[in-house]
């Protein structure tokens, strides 16, 4: 009977898994793949009757299912959604139906968590301890998943802004405005860094539909949450307000960010050596003590001194 149990909860953990992250990767990646494809400005062919016949109610049937997994969790006060929308601005996603996706996932991996949980229950003897300690697992997991999305697509932006700047540099001294500018170097560097390249492609959109330049890039700063953009949307803010050198003041920062990534790359470097005294104390030191005393004590245990 145990194995019966355990049998099916492991097929059906697999399949509401599979399902969960399938229905993720449709529903929220292709908004992103439709944004980024405005932003390259590219003319590519148009889609086969086939795909346009497929695609409306597979995308009609991903969302209906990712909105009735995500009601029961779905928070009612619009500060949580806002923050939540927040969150997944900040991780790089802009799906209309990211939101959704996030808190049907969160639905879907409770369950998974009481399944594993009563497996575990089964095997260990402890049914109520692992069915909640699977519950809480289960709703935090998507959360975790988020957090660290989050830094990745912040360590992504940071990465690439020195490299946007240089070339905003470029395009600046040659006679470009700022907007045609941001354009330009979103387009170069859609294949090096998307990351970057997606986040001023949506600054320059917001200037075209008819907001301010100091209005779309607070919002890219507010939007990104990252430091190094921030710092750049109150540079360009302060040299358009005071009249000074765009060009001058984008070389300036930039360097000033290569000489924080250089400062920061010797911190980790320095960070080595102390990194690696904990497994040198554990597992180097004693196999080394263990090479070379162990001949000499099997010598000493066989001697005489040692013998009755």
């Amino acid at each position: 009977m145990m194995d019966t149990t355990t049998l099916l909860s492991l097929c059906t953990f697999g399949f509401v898994s599979f399902l969960g992250m399938f229905v993720f990767q449709l529903v929220g990646g292709k908004d992103e793949q439709r944004l980024r494809t405005r932003l390259k400005a590219s003319d590519g062919p148009a889609p086969t009757a086939a795909a346009g016949a497929m695609s409306p109610p597979a995308s009609s049937l991903m969302a209906r299912f990712g909105l009735i997994a995500a009601k029961p969790l779905m928070p009612a006060k619009r500060e949580k959604i806002s923050h939540a929308k927040q969150l997944l601005a900040s991780a790089g996603i802009y799906s209309p139906t990211a939101i959704r996706s996030l808190y049907g996932l969160k639905f879907i991996f409770f369950f998974v968590g009481l399944i594993l949980g009563d497996v575990a229950g089964l095997l260990f003897g402890s049914s109520l301890l692992f069915l909640a300690l699977g519950a809480l697992a289960g709703l935090f997991i998507p959360t975790v998943w988020l957090r660290s999305r989050i830094k990745a697509n912040q360590k992504d932006l940071e990465y690439g802004l020195a490299d946007a700047l240089d070339l905003m540099v470029v395009c600046v001294e040659a006679g470009l405005t700022v907007d045609s500018a941001m354009q330009r170097v979103g387009q170069e560097l859609v294949d090096v860094h998307p990351a970057i390249s997606r986040e001023l492609g949506i600054c320059h959109m917001e200037t075209r539909i008819g907001l301010s330049r100091v209005e779309a890039l607070k919002n890219l700063g507010t939007r990104t949450a990252s430091p190094a953009l921030q710092s750049l949307a109150a540079m360009l803010t302060q040299a358009e307000r005071f009249g000074t050198s765009i060009g001058q003041a984008l070389r300036v920062h930039a360097e000033s960010l290569r000489v924080a990534r250089q400062t920061k790359a010797e911190e980790m470097a320095a960070k080595t050596s102390v990194k690696l005294s904990i497994p040198l104390v554990l597992f180097i030191f004693p196999a080394t003590f263990i090479v070379l005393i162990g001949p000499t004590a099997i010598q000493l245990m066989n001697s005489p001194l040692f013998k009755d």
